[in-house]
């Protein structure tokens, strides 16, 4: 539905329209460049540019103009809520609040079963507005950041094991394998299909070379994928995937796996960030051994339901 939005007022639209979403797009940079980083997560921008899923936009309007933007998805077999407030309009408790009423109500109409909300950078001034409405805390991620070269020593590849680059069109079912056995209970990483895989593929960041396989014995025991954001201010290296058959875990291949990919980006930025769960306290205590500290956190809130 797309009605016609009074003056400051909040207006679902599935699809959006052209004018509005370019509208959109502006309140997106304006936020971004407002605090570094993007209000909207991966999977968010793909279902944005055409790939990777429908999504239904609600926009508020303020005197006419867009004040803020609620991405509503369905994914994980739930609703997500995402917001992007415009940085001028003051005050954001007010917009937000907004914005979420709007799109937990659009999610209810739509038969939600379970409706969550990403604030990145979190603070402590987003809690009382979010849980007013509802919200309570399900799980925070962190985004950790390190100078590269790392100054730690590279841990040496255990024998019988060998690195390569990803080879398009003939390692995808393989490494769809091992990644979802690997991370068979993670809300975002699990489940990946060929769709999933090859949207990303075709991004103008994917570099195949960047993206190491760990095999032995001619089983693909683990890989590191990376992504440079050369979009950024400066440029980012990501450690984008890390996944480890269950299979060959308790090896040290995730250090191993880690350490190469950060070598990698090294060549090409000069700081490396990943996201790690803030409950994985052995991955979070092994990033901070490599040099990392944490930058910001994002917190993904669950709505109550009676």
């Amino acid at each position: 539905m797309a009605p016609t939005d009074p003056s400051d007022s909040v207006a679902a639209f599935d699809p959006l329209d052209a004018a509005t979403r370019s509208e959109v797009e502006a309140l997106l940079e304006r936020a971004e460049r407002s605090t570094g980083h993007p209000p909207l997560s991966e999977p968010s921008r793909l279902a944005w540019a055409g790939v990777g899923g429908d999504f239904v936009g609600l926009v508020l309007r303020s005197a006419g103009r867009v004040a803020g933007y609620a991405h509503l998805s369905w994914r994980d077999r739930s609703w997500t809520i995402e917001l992007a407030l415009d940085p001028s309009e003051g005050p954001a408790a007010m917009p937000r609040r907004r914005l979420l009423e709007a799109a937990t109500a659009e999610a209810d109409e739509r038969g939600a079963s379970e409706v969550r909300c990403w604030v990145t950078q979190h603070t402590d001034d987003d809690e009382a507005e979010v849980e007013a409405l509802g919200f309570r805390i399900e799980r925070d991620l962190v985004q950790m950041r390190v100078p590269l070269p790392l100054k730690v020593t590279a841990p040496p590849l255990n024998e019988g094991f060998s690195l390569r680059s990803f080879r398009p069109g003939h390692d995808e079912a393989v490494w769809l394998e091992v990644n979802n056995r690997a991370f068979a209970a993670h809300p975002e990483q699990s489940h990946w299909d060929l769709t999933t895989l090859v949207a990303r593929e075709l991004t103008g960041w994917f570099d195949p070379a960047g993206f190491l396989l760990c095999e032995s014995g001619g089983r693909l025991a683990g890989s590191c994928w990376t992504k440079v954001h050369a979009d950024r201010a400066p440029a980012l290296g990501e450690i984008y995937v890390v996944s480890v058959d269950p299979d060959f875990q308790r090896l040290g291949l995730g250090k191993v796996l880690t350490v190469a990919g950060l070598d990698w980006l090294a060549e090409r930025v000069s700081i490396g960030m990943l996201y790690v769960e803030a409950a994985n306290e052995p991955a979070v205590e092994l990033y901070r051994s490599l040099g990392f500290t944490v930058d910001h956190i994002d917190r993904c809130y669950l709505l109550g339901r009676p």
